[in-house]
């Protein structure tokens, strides 16, 4: 239920993106809004500043003052500031109640979410889910985690909010209820934001647990975290999978039969045929996996398999996941910047295997395993260009498995040189950097904007 905002302090801690909009937002409903970020004004940040400035924002650059503690007893915190740190700490500590955009845009609106989250695959399926809807006639936009704060769609007349939620967005999100909850799969990732394994996943699953459950949760039957959800859950579970055997016994399930036909089955109707596998344009097993959760949350939602079958099988995928970018003197080029974890990377190497690939990887290192992103780099890469922080770790890692055709980079655009100099026609370039951006980049749309200007300035110099 909407708050009554005039005069209300409120402190925004964090210029991101989901700081400005939910700052912007209390401000034009009367909130007296502080923000304050840790970063030093610069010009690179000054329309972000001038924006605020001109609702009425006061904002604090360079450090977190006392006015943090004195301003409110409410503090929205941007996704990128951990649980760990020192401000939420201390604010903790001193009684305040800590909230995340999504949780603020939550109690704001009274339009139901569907809430997409996981390890890897949220955003395709996040995509996929609201372009499923959207040709059934809703209005269901993606939002969250996928680039646009929810909270800038608080007020619009719609169906679905199609919201892709992080474990850094759900942590502080206490009271987020969906209406359909979607968990893709899990796998040890931002282990430095979060400190632990078990605190990344309880963020996770909270999206599902008791009084959070969601009316459907749609989980993955290959991920053994799921069982644990399903414990908890009090919504009812429609189990996807690729293997018939993994979920033919469940009550609720979506999977291949025999010819490689979708089919689901829910509330013991007869089987519906939703698609074919083999009439996707998406490539890999993993963008399989993402077209029956997708198939699965618009089926519980009441969409018919028609408008299911006409989406899914028109779905090219989205910008940065095995994007096809170019071919130069026969070589291809693969934008996957999207991959920010080791998993992300697996999925993207089989989904050419049995091909091998010329790999550019590294970024900011998460810390996680690398046991089977190296296994896999030894049957699936020719070679591999590392870069950034992570370089060194990767490439001591490989070698004490015995993968030796490693090269370093400087910069994702030496990365591109040396990758397209060890590559052929029957070897492409595949960047799918295993690692997040923050080294070099804002983020990944960047640093896979970054890569496709590379090859691209190839291209140019090919052609004259």
């Amino acid at each position: 239920m909407k708050k009554e905002w005039h005069n209300q302090p409120v402190t925004i801690l964090g210029l991101s993106k989901s700081g400005i909009a939910a700052a912007s937002y209390l401000a034009k409903r009367g909130a007296i809004c502080f923000l304050s970020e840790t970063t030093p004004a610069s010009p690179a940040n000054k329309p972000q500043r001038e924006e605020l400035q001109a609702l009425g924002i006061e904002v604090e650059m360079g450090g977190h003052s006392a006015k943090c503690f004195d301003h409110s007893d409410l503090v929205i915190v941007s996704p990128g500031i951990p649980p760990s740190s020192q401000i939420i700490k201390e604010l903790t500590l001193s009684g305040k109640t800590i909230i995340s955009e999504v949780e603020l845009a939550y109690r704001e609106t009274q339009t139901p979410f569907i809430g997409i989250t996981g390890t890897n695959g949220k955003t395709t399926t996040t995509t996929l889910v609201s372009r499923i809807l959207e040709a059934a006639g809703k209005k269901a936009p993606t939002c969250g985690n996928i680039g646009l704060p929810i909270i800038g769609l608080a007020d619009q007349p719609l169906d679905y909010l199609v919201a892709e939620l992080s474990s850094f967005q759900l942590y502080f999100s206490p009271t987020l209820k969906a209406k359909v909850a979607l968990f893709m799969n899990f796998k040890p990732d931002h282990l430095d934001w979060h400190g632990s394994v078990e605190a990344y996943k309880q963020a996770k699953i909270n999206l599902f647990a008791g009084s959070h459950s969601p009316e459907w949760a749609v989980l993955n039957a290959d991920d053994p975290v799921m069982q644990e959800v399903a414990k908890v859950t009090q919504g009812k579970v429609l189990w996807f999978s690729l293997n018939p055997q993994a979920v033919n016994h469940q009550e609720h399930f979506i999977t291949l039969d025999v010819q490689g036909n979708v089919v689901v089955q829910t509330d013991g109707k007869p089987f519906e045929t939703l698609l074919n596998i083999a009439d996707l344009k998406l490539v890999g097993r993993h963008n399989q996996e993402n077209v029956l959760a997708a198939a699965a949350t618009a089926w519980v939602l009441g969409i018919p398999a028609d408008v299911i079958r006409e989406a899914a099988t028109a779905f090219e995928g989205v910008e940065h996941r095995l994007e096809p970018v170019a071919t130069i003197n026969n070589i291809a080029f693969y934008n996957d910047s999207k991959a920010t974890n080791p998993d992300a990377t697996l999925s993207a190497l089989a989904a050419f295997s049995p091909r091998k690939v010329v790999l550019i990887a590294g970024g900011r290192d998460k810390k996680g395993p690398l046991d089977e992103f190296v296994a896999s780099v030894k049957v699936n890469a020719a070679h591999v260009v590392l870069m950034g922080e992570a370089a060194d770790r990767f490439s001591l890692e490989l070698k004490a498995a015995g993968f030796n055709h490693i090269t370093l980079a400087s910069s994702l655009e030496d990365a591109v040189q040396k990758a397209t100099q060890l590559a052929d026609a029957q070897t492409p370039v595949l960047f799918s950097p295993a690692c997040s951006s923050f080294d070099m980049y804002r983020n990944f749309e960047e640093r896979g904007q970054a890569f496709k200007r590379a090859v691209h300035n190839l291209l140019t110099v090919a052609s004259r």
